[in-house]
């Protein structure tokens, strides 16, 4: 049985166990806002500051309107009798405050499927496993795991194979397609940094399936010669809460073989460029 492998070489800006979701941060320049985050972070913010100013009451009134767009006014109603802050979000909300200030929040709005729904799955997967398989998660489902990123996604992609024994879960995996919206797919380790392996993290025994993700900055760099929309979403995202020293790093050591690929190379020129604004230094910087 292997040990679990190190962790990742670098930190992130905010530890994604630790990071509370922020307001303002949701709010401004993210292409997707996962509802459940925005609640909460609504409720720390005036648990924080009881008594905001005009602009955060009017960030509050505008967001929780979405919310109650996007959720519907029963799960709404009973979000706000649960919550500790709900009497101050009624008030803000009966406030003349003017005309919309935020107009953009309900359509980028969406129910990410979290961490306890994906264990959830990876549980189901591992009930009819009797012998001990290590699988190895890539693509989205990682940073969505963390709460990094928060774009729908329908796939969980397995690193090189779905194994044998969870592709003859015929019934499980409909299951899993049609109650979560997900399909078990794959995609190939060459497609990752060399050594990917030795920084992935242990997400946990489920049955006789052992998970693991593929580290962040592994996903960041595996990204950055993508020109897939969604792709390029996810690593501007990802650019503001990864160290771009760390990142930078990466891609020249393990992600070298993807510079050397001319194609590839414009690629990851042009979105780092696009991404960080300034141009990709192919030597580390200095204290890096």
């Amino acid at each position: 049985m292997n040990t679990k492998p190190r962790s990742s070489d670098g930190p992130s800006k905010k530890d994604a166990a630790e990071r509370r979701p922020d307001l303002w941060e949701l709010v401004w320049g993210q292409p997707y806002i996962d509802a459940t985050r925005l609640a909460q972070a609504i409720e720390l913010d005036l648990k924080h500051a009881p008594a905001p100013d005009f602009r955060s009451r009017l960030l509050v009134r505008d967001a929780t309107k979405a919310m109650r767009s996007f959720w519907g006014t029963k799960k709404f109603d009973l979000w706000l009798d649960a919550s500790s802050v709900g009497e101050s979000i009624r008030e803000i909300l009966s406030e003349d405050l003017g005309e919309t200030g935020f107009p953009f929040i309900r359509r980028r709005l969406v129910a990410s499927i979290d961490a306890v729904k994906i264990k959830r799955i990876f549980d189901l997967l591992g009930r009819n496993i009797h012998d001990r398989i290590e699988v190895n998660i890539a693509g989205s489902i990682p940073t969505l795991i963390k709460g990094m990123t928060a774009r729908p996604t329908a796939d969980i992609d397995f690193v090189n194979e779905v194994p044998l024994e969870i592709r003859k879960q015929r019934g499980v995996i409909k299951k899993i397609e049609g109650e979560y919206g997900l399909k078990l797919t794959h995609v190939q380790s060459h497609d990752l940094p060399t050594n990917w392996e030795q920084r992935r993290h242990y997400l946990g025994d489920y049955g006789g399936l052992r998970v693991y993700l593929v580290d962040e900055y592994d996903i960041f760099v595996s990204k950055l010669s993508s020109m897939r929309e969604k792709h390029k979403q996810d690593i501007r995202v990802l650019a503001d809460i990864l160290d771009k020293q760390t990142a930078q790093r990466r891609l020249l050591t393990d992600g070298k073989v993807f510079l050397d690929e001319p194609k590839l190379r414009r690629r990851i020129e042009e979105n780092w460029r696009f991404i960080y604004q300034e141009p990709l230094q192919l030597e580390p910087t200095k204290g890096s």
